[in-house]
């Protein structure tokens, strides 16, 4: 087995396969690596689980210059054999060197079948291409090369130190890829929204309960414009719950108009879900809850948002998509006052002007 990838960056151009992304904190959080490849010149070839948020979330990242070497395929994860017969044919139509196995996910929730999968497509069509991931990675037994990862670090460092090991490249992190601009020029104009609530989450245990916001609402003083953000079914969910009184916009829309509401508020209110990631990106300050996992190994300390998180629970963290007590604990324990009172805090602090 290799100890070092043996084609170095400054050679000729790489074509790397890049995967596999189910969620676009993910995703937003192995951008700088993928833009820095990209800025060598090598060649991207990203595999995302389907969905067209995934696709058009890649559309929305300022990856440089060298933006065209960049594709996206889809793994075929659902639907039958003429759509396996598809993504491989697609496989077959170039030649990789560099399979690259992100490291985002926690050890207990890591795939099997991915590893498993992109080893049958190199033995298959790239047989001299470098099967790469973490040590402790199911079924890392499959890899050429095998790096040593500390799953604590915050996603995005993880994955910049990790891909590093591949040739001690161990330059200092760049901090995180950009937006386009359709989305970062919002930053040069006056906030829209004092305070903009984004409850969703993709699981469950990543929720907040509903009679909170209501509570939280009336604590935040009247002079302070508020808006919520989400899918259509978070919005009605919201909507059959905040007090009429209260004057509080509920935005839907498209994935870059969501992003674009972060970039014109002054503070926010997040779950452990991708909007943590886009408001630090963004630099908008804010809250973000957490209740399953630790937030030292999700966002990066010296960002903007703030995480609460309090271990009360012996089952916390539990890195599992599926809560397995009567009620989630973790979130429903989280008091709306003291949410509150730090987004007051952040509210008088934070300036009127976003740019």
């Amino acid at each position: 087995m290799a100890d070092k990838f043996p084609c170095s960056p400054k050679e000729a151009r790489k074509t790397i396969v890049y995967g596999a992304f189910k969620g676009m904190g993910d995703l937003l959080c192995a951008a700088p690596v993928i833009a820095s490849e990209l800025a060598k010149g090598h060649v991207i070839k990203l595999l995302l689980f389907p969905g067209s948020a995934l696709c058009e979330f890649v559309e929305l990242l300022d990856f440089g210059a060298n933006r065209h070497n960049l594709s996206s395929f889809q793994l075929p994860v659902s639907g039958g054999l003429t759509t396996r017969l598809s993504f491989l044919r697609q496989m077959a139509s170039f030649r990789a060197d560099l399979v690259w196995i992100s490291p985002h996910a926690s050890r207990e929730a890591s795939s099997w079948k991915i590893p498993l999968m992109l080893w049958f497509v190199k033995t298959l069509y790239w047989p001299r291409a470098v099967l790469a991931g973490a040590r402790d990675e199911r079924l890392s037994t499959l890899f050429d090369l095998r790096v040593p990862l500390d799953r604590s670090l915050p996603l995005a460092l993880r994955e910049w130190v990790a891909y590093s090991r591949l040739g001690d490249e161990f330059k200092q992190f760049p901090g995180f890829a950009p937006f386009i601009d359709s989305i970062t020029v919002h930053k040069k104009h006056p906030p829209a929204y004092d305070l903009l609530i984004a409850p969703g989450a993709n699981a469950i245990n990543r929720l907040w309960p509903l009679p909170h916001y209501v509570s939280l609402v009336q604590m935040i003083p009247s002079e302070y414009r508020i808006a919520v953000v989400g899918l259509p079914s978070d919005i009605e969910r919201m909507r059959q719950v905040l007090p009429k009184n209260r004057q509080i916009d509920l935005l839907t829309g498209t994935l870059e108009k969501a992003i674009s509401l972060i970039a014109q508020s002054r503070v926010v209110l997040t779950m452990d879900s991708g909007n943590v990631h886009f408001a630090n990106v963004l630099n908008i300050p804010g809250i973000a809850l957490f209740g399953k996992a630790d937030p030292t190994s999700i966002i990066p300390q010296s960002g903007t948002m703030r995480p609460f998180y309090e271990k009360k629970f012996p089952c916390q963290p539990c890195n599992s998509a599926h809560c397995s007590q009567p009620q989630v604990y973790c979130m429903d324990s989280i008091p709306p006052e003291t949410v509150a009172k730090a987004l007051i805090r952040l509210l008088q602090n934070a300036s009127s002007v976003i740019g």
